[in-house]
């Protein structure tokens, strides 16, 4: 326990730059056997560490102990890390000025300065032929020049050392003289006394700078130095991390985030001389913002921009939220932080997903360009310096602040170490960097907020503490500068650029890109927005987060042809209705088939009882019906109206399937087809492709065959008679001639691996692979397959939006083929039907009237719990403090009121039952932190091989004094860290290394 204190205070020490001050003494005693690192890792000499070999002898300190960069470990490395005419102290990173060399004092804290080779070497020195002055190193004589010079490629001769290229030689404007160098500030700052810092004009001089920094019940205002100026309470305000502000219009804009993603919304507030809320108003986003990071805004055109590390997406929104577009959706997999510079037109933002990196685009999402991408893990917070332009992260994994410029060069880290672990907000005012802190492992509620000089870290101090710290923002002009003029200026008739729906900067404030809203296209003026006379684009649903989006068939136009089907779970099938523009969609993990027009307008769920896992659905355009196949434990095939789903629904077939999956319709000659797939690749076991007409009758296999067993994506070519589908375990995509059952490979290249969905329009097919989440376009002409999109998987079911694909008519396509509900489709003419509890009239054989004898099938198995909305779950799951039934009807306080629990495990308030082992364990397993509260910890006690944390925690004796915080609750970055069953975190690296 000595140890461990004592060497956390020495690495602050270390870290402040003061460790020559202080030498340590610990107790020693056997540690932990040295670590195993993978081949690909270097471990440190603290036996502990590994990283990557790539980082040894870098010139950069990776290991806490520095010992990557050490002497022994890097022997060829002579680079000086020493300012010019400084000698580097052998194995340390001190550096003294060369004329200190042989002076009869020691300099470096070994004394080498001192040493032999000022006997040695003292003579040499007059024969070097030094152009100025000559020192006696360890290595022999050396030359170095007066200050602000340095030694010319040749070793002898002095040439003018260009102090600007040196990072933070000037807090802004830098000139090179001969010699030396001249430091100026930009407008709007003013030169301080030492000649190199520059200070922000306050205009009015009484409107000082202050920090707002967004929190989980409020935006609170803090001057820089810490002193709380106001708390701009705002009763809706609630977990709140996203936020910005408009300086020029004194308003505050943040995300206030609701338990659900429909009362999560964009809010703005006046906040005149920062003394409360005022006009505060709710900003309607067509698109969700359940899952956005962070927000940031363009103060010239108000734009918003915002990131969302779930969806996988930078989108933006005009100042109206009237029109929102995408800006960037792919090859980003946790986008997290987002900065602008619309000056210079330029987003900067951070990834942590597959390649941890920092990006920088143009306002318009062009021009994307890859700034820094090695020795990065958890890249959170960034920010920027308008004047210098440089780019400054926080990575929440190594800790650490870095800065490079626009163009990502000039790499320099600002602080590194304990003082800044988890970061998560950041923004830079003058010469400080002011950060808050996201350990979420810190059972205090409070957070901290840093600030740190960027050009000299051992300046450090905490601010202030706030409750779960978000975005901060240092609330200035001179952080929002204006121009005189910008290429989104609003003309005479009220249009922001000219351009119809939005306007976005480009590369630079003079140049503009003018978008479209979804389901609108960009005119050949590049300004005016027309809705095009064919719809025609793909659709496609995935998971992970659930949605359904629009793309464009050759993957090339920024058109957003839809809004997004948003807040889903897992919406594997899906269909259109070109006439009505609605997407149908079932999600099989909600149990519901719902719908939603192109526009994102008129969002419903049509049917949401009596379903189990739908795995296809068709759309009868003519009939304006929807069918759809079901692999639950009755293996069905349904029919009901686009209207009044619930009310008309129908079983047509039941049963003789095992896995049925994709569906499609040709109501031109009254016949379905669906697939059906068998897990088992026996000899016995085969799938198959089976067809009825479309009112359940003349059921039969239209085909199969030993090499079909996955048939998975149909695709029906009505005016060609051709049916297309894929076989997810045979890798292969087929075609039959619906006529004669004529077969053939259409293709099966080694882009196919597991395909899910599958659409055609002419003659392109398209694909897309269910593991991996690629989206491919197949010329049959050529057989040239090409990747459209990379979407993270699962994706499911897709469908070429082609209002042209939806043409024709039958008996049904007019009133209804004169029936009162259901009219189907059957070859030469129709068929009228009714829903489950009613029958045809025989009267006319049109109408329908209940049915006296029909008795409603039990809603759930035994062994099943009914749920109020219908839904089946396992009756072990009622009253577990879990939301199953997703209304909460297996939550209900009537129900569960005399619930108890097992003698061996705890009753959680909210009536869920956990083992006793898990109480007190640092994990909220409760759900409501019952169980790790100071009531129910407190009175815990441990059992004797057990050693009792103050926190009331229970850990074994062998985890204390291994160098392992265990009573702290650590939490693991799951992306970059590996929890062992025992809680501890360590890099995901380490897994399968047998170490």
């Amino acid at each position: 326990m000595l140890r461990t204190t004592v060497n956390v205070l020495a690495a602050g020490l270390l870290f402040l730059g003061l460790s020559h001050t202080l030498e340590v003494f610990a107790p020693t005693r056997a540690i932990d056997a040295p670590k195993t690192c993978s081949p690909k890792q270097f471990v440190c000499k603290d036996g502990v560490t590994c990283i990557s070999k790539g980082w040894r002898c870098d010139r950069e300190k990776d290991c806490p102990d520095g010992s990557d960069e050490e002497p022994d470990v890097c022997p060829h490395s002579t680079i000086s890390r020493c300012p010019p005419n400084e000698y580097q102290c052998g194995g340390t990173d001190l550096c003294i000025h060369m004329g200190k060399l042989c002076n009869g004092a020691p300099d470096c804290t070994d004394g080498w300065d001192e040493g032999p080779h000022c006997r040695e070497f003292i003579s040499n020195c007059s024969l070097w032929s030094c152009q100025e002055n000559c020192a006696v190193t360890p290595a022999g004589p050396a030359c170095y020049c007066k200050s602000g010079y340095e030694i010319s490629a040749d070793g002898k001769t002095c040439k003018d050392y260009d102090e600007c290229s040196l990072y933070g030689t000037c807090s802004q404007s830098c000139i090179n003289t001969e010699g030396s160098y001249t430091c100026s500030c930009v407008e709007g700052y003013l030169s301080q006394p030492d000649n190199r810092s520059c200070k922000a004009k306050n205009v009015p001089v009484d409107r000082l700078p202050v920090l707002l920094i967004a929190n989980s019940q409020n935006i609170q205002a803090t001057s820089l130095s810490g002193t709380t100026v106001h708390s701009l309470l705002s009763t809706s305000t609630k977990q709140t991390t996203a936020m910005d502000f408009l300086y020029d219009e004194e308003t505050v804009c943040w995300i206030h985030v609701g338990d659900a993603p429909t009362s999560t919304h964009l809010k703005c507030a006046k906040i005149p001389n920062l003394k409360g809320f005022t006009e505060e108003r709710v900003i309607n986003i067509s698109l969700s913002l359940h899952h956005v990071e962070q927000m940031a805004i363009d103060w010239l055109t108000g734009n918003f921009y915002f990131v969302d590390d779930v969806d996988d997406r930078i989108f933006v929104c005009d100042k109206a939220g009237q029109t929102c577009v995408t800006l960037l959706d792919q090859e980003l997999y946790n986008p997290k932080g987002i900065a602008l510079d619309p000056t210079m037109g330029k987003v900067f933002f951070t990834d942590y997903g597959q390649i941890p990196k920092v990006e920088r685009c143009d306002m318009d999402g062009q021009n994307r360009t890859k700034l820094v991408d090695s020795k990065i893990v958890f890249p959170h917070g960034i920010t920027l310096d308008l004047v210098s332009r440089l780019v400054y992260w926080a990575d929440a994994y190594l800790d650490y602040i870095e800065v490079v410029d626009y163009e990502g060069k000039n790499r320099h880290t600002i602080i590194q170490g304990l003082l800044i672990e988890h970061l998560y907000g950041l923004t830079v005012f003058e010469n400080y960097l002011y950060a808050t802190n996201s350990d979420n492992a810190n059972m205090q509620p409070k957070t901290s907020v840093i600030r740190v000089n960027r050009f000299n870290s051992t300046d450090y101090q905490v601010v202030t503490r706030v409750d779960k710290g978000g975005a901060l923002h240092v609330y200035h002009q001179r952080r929002q500068p204006p121009v005189r003029s910008h290429a989104c200026e609003v003309d005479q008739f009220g249009k922001a650029g000219g351009c119809s729906d939005i306007c976005l900067l480009g590369n630079g404030h003079k140049t503009r890109t003018c978008r479209c809203r979804s389901g609108f296209s960009l005119g050949s003026d590049g300004k005016s927005c027309k809705k095009p006379e064919h719809e025609l684009f793909l659709v496609y649903g995935k998971g992970r987060p659930g949605v359904i989006r629009g793309m464009d068939m050759n993957a090339k136009v920024p058109d957003e042809y839809m809004i997004p089907i948003e807040n889903l779970m897992n919406p594997r099938a899906l269909d259109f209705h070109s006439e009505s523009e609605f997407i149908y969609f079932a999600d099989a993990t909600s149990y519901i088939i719902g719908r939603q027009k192109i526009d994102g307008t008129e969002r419903d769920t049509i049917v949401k009882e009596g379903i189990h896992t739908v795995e296809g659905i068709a759309v009868d355009w003519m009939a304006d019906n929807l069918y759809w196949t079901d692999d639950g434990p009755k293996k069905t095939i349904s029919v009901a109206r686009l209207e009044k789903a619930s009310q008309t629904r129908k079983t047509l077939i039941e049963g003789k399937m095992t896995h049925p999956r994709a569906i499609v319709v040709d109501p031109l000659h009254g016949w379905m087809y669906w697939t059906d797939w068998e897990e088992d690749p026996k000899e016995s076991k085969r799938g198959k492709i089976e067809r009825a007409w479309m009112d359940g009758s003349n059921r039969n296999v239209f085909l199969t065959s030993k090499t079909v067993l996955w048939p998975n994506g149909l695709s029906l070519d009505i005016p060609q008679g051709i049916l297309y589908w894929v076989d997810a375990y045979y890798d292969r995509i087929e075609m039959v001639y619906l006529n004669s059952t004529e077969r053939k490979t259409v293709y099966e290249g080694q882009e196919l691996n597991h395909a899910f969905g599958l659409c055609h329009y002419k003659h392109f097919l398209f694909w897309n692979e269910y593991r991996s989440g690629s989206i491919y376009k197949l010329d049959t002409t050529t057989g040239t397959a090409t990747l459209l999109r990379n979407e993270r998987p699962p994706i499911f079911e897709i469908r070429m939006y082609d209002g042209q694909q939806q043409q024709g008519s039958n008996a049904c396509r007019v009133y209804n083929g004169g029936c009162s509900s259901l009219c189907l489709a059957i070859p030469g003419g129709r068929q009228c039907a009714c829903a489950e509890d009613q029958i045809l009239d025989p009267a006319d054989n049109t109408s329908c009237k209940a049915n006296p004898s029909y008795v409603p099938p039990p809603q759930c198995q035994p062994g099943e719990f009914a749920c109020k909305n219908n839904r089946c779950i396992q009756e072990r799951w009622k009253c577990d403090g879990d939301n199953d039934c997703l209304d909460n009807s297996d939550e209900a306080p009537d129900l569960c009121h005399q619930h108890t629990c097992p003698t061996d495990r705890f009753k959680c308030k909210n009536n869920r039952c956990i083992p006793l082992r898990w109480l007190c364990d640092g994990d909220n397993d409760c759900g409501n932190d019952e169980d790790e509260s100071n009531t129910t910890c407190s009175a815990r006690t441990c059992p004797p091989n057990q050693y009792s944390c103050a926190s009331g925690r229970c850990i074994p004796i062998s985890w204390t004094c291994d160098l392992d915080d265990d009573c702290a609750y650590p939490t693991c970055f799951p992306l970059t860290q590996f929890t062992c069953n025992n809680g501890r975190c360590i890099n995901i690296n380490w897994r399968c290394d047998n170490g």
